[in-house]
């Protein structure tokens, strides 16, 4: 996720509208059982979406977009800002539809501000969140000696969300494993974040567009990841959705379960039909990922 991607995807409330009428965007869209069986991975019957995929649908209509990602099956949101939209409204309409928000990513500025993060807390609380992923980072900010100031920020806001009963993380792009003086800044934020109180959300997408093995980042670093992002790349390197690249999420997935992770949210940055995207990527994984 970027928060300074350009907003090529604007799409009109009329068009909301009709995505409404066509998967009917009721109350209690979702009404099974949201627990997984003792034969299923976790993920299957809890299976997420970032909703930086559909922030546009999401600015515009939110009960409308949160209908539709109900109607593919999706069942867990994470937040990427509210978009002037209360808290209060979002978790109603959720509740509605039988989905939850267990996660939410997070600004940086948001982290750096006292009152603005507590603000951020009391909102989490509201829509029922318990870890808030810090998403992105300027180029500015990724310095080894910056990276050191975000770990001691991290733990700084680790504490104060502990004790409200949350956990603060942090997700990954590629640039983070660039090497810079021996070191990268994913290394330090590993090594001097407390596992305590700071946690990682892996993006397979942005592991593989670094030249890395998840599984391996995840075998280096046992325990201290959540949450993945659950993305394809292409042999040219694009952004896809899942199942139209190369990762191979038949094995990641149950190796990430494996190693600790129990969220799970599929995400694309700038799909030409975010909707569609997502219920590409949920039916890929719910067809093809091992499970019984």
């Amino acid at each position: 996720m970027n928060y300074q991607s350009d907003r090529r995807t604007f799409l009109t409330a009329s068009t909301l509208a009709s995505i409404g009428a066509i998967t009917g965007c009721g109350g209690n869209v979702v009404s099974e059982d949201m627990t997984a069986s003792d034969e299923d991975p976790f993920y299957i019957s809890l299976i997420g979406a970032q909703l930086y995929t559909v922030r546009d649908l999401f600015e515009v209509d939110p009960q409308a977009t949160l209908a539709a990602l109900a109607e593919i099956g999706i069942r867990d949101c994470e937040t990427a800002g509210l978009f002037d939209h209360s808290a209060a409204d979002v978790r109603a309409m959720m509740d509605d539809l039988g989905l939850v928000s267990r996660s939410g990513h997070v600004r940086l500025p948001w982290l750096r501000d006292d009152a603005t993060f507590a603000s951020t807390l009391e909102d989490a609380s509201t829509l029922g969140q318990d870890r808030l992923y810090l998403g992105w980072i300027p180029e500015e900010e990724r310095a080894p000696d910056k990276y050191k100031a975000l770990a001691e920020l991290l733990n700084k806001r680790g504490e104060e969300a502990k004790a409200a009963g949350m956990m603060v993380g942090y997700h990954n792009h590629e640039f983070e494993f660039v090497e810079q003086d021996g070191v990268t800044g994913y290394g330090i934020l590993l090594e001097e974040t407390d596992a305590e109180l700071v946690t990682m959300e892996l993006d397979l997408y942005w592991i593989a567009h670094a030249g890395l093995d998840a599984g391996t980042v995840f075998d280096r670093s046992p325990g201290r990841f959540s949450a993945v992002h659950i993305k394809d790349r292409t042999a040219s390197g694009e952004m896809a959705s899942v199942g139209d690249g190369l990762v191979d999420f038949k094995a990641l997935l149950p190796q990430a379960q494996y190693a600790g992770v129990n969220r799970f949210y599929i995400e694309h940055d700038n799909p030409e039909d975010p909707i569609a995207s997502i219920g590409r990527s949920h039916s890929y994984i719910m067809a093809e990922i091992p499970h019984r």
